[in-house]
């Protein structure tokens, strides 16, 4: 099981670290940025937009809405809300996800460190 999240986790932070890479490059030749220092840039950026994503979505509250996104309002947003008291599986869910993108930001981070030519770890 344990190899399995591992696997999985994995896998996430390549492909959120691939496309990061492929983005911070192009945007650092297109600025004549160092490619080490676009590298970093870019991880630094995309590391703690998602630990932040991580950090809200751990603080999310009790309070579920009743229904669907809208539902019985007009327009989506007007009117009163119904609410009920989330499960202690919707609960468990979201500080379950909420670690792994806090764990996925912290690595990201950690691959800035490693990136960032103001480090001599390279």
């Amino acid at each position: 099981m344990l190899l399995g999240a591992a696997r999985r986790f994995l896998a996430l932070l390549a492909a959120v670290s691939g496309v990061t890479l492929l983005g911070s490059v192009a945007i650092g030749l297109a600025a004549g940025a160092s490619l080490r220092r676009a590298l970093a840039l870019g991880f630094y950026l995309m590391g703690s937009l998602v630990l932040m994503t991580g950090f809200f979505l751990g603080n999310r509250g009790v309070l579920r809405a009743e229904g669907g996104a809208g539902a019985d309002r007009p327009f989506g947003f007007l009117g009163p809300r119904r609410v009920r008291s989330a499960t202690s599986d919707e609960r468990r869910e979201s500080i379950s996800i909420a670690a792994v993108v806090i764990s996925l930001g912290v690595a990201l981070l950690m691959l800035a460190i490693v990136a960032d030519e103001e480090n001599d770890l390279l």
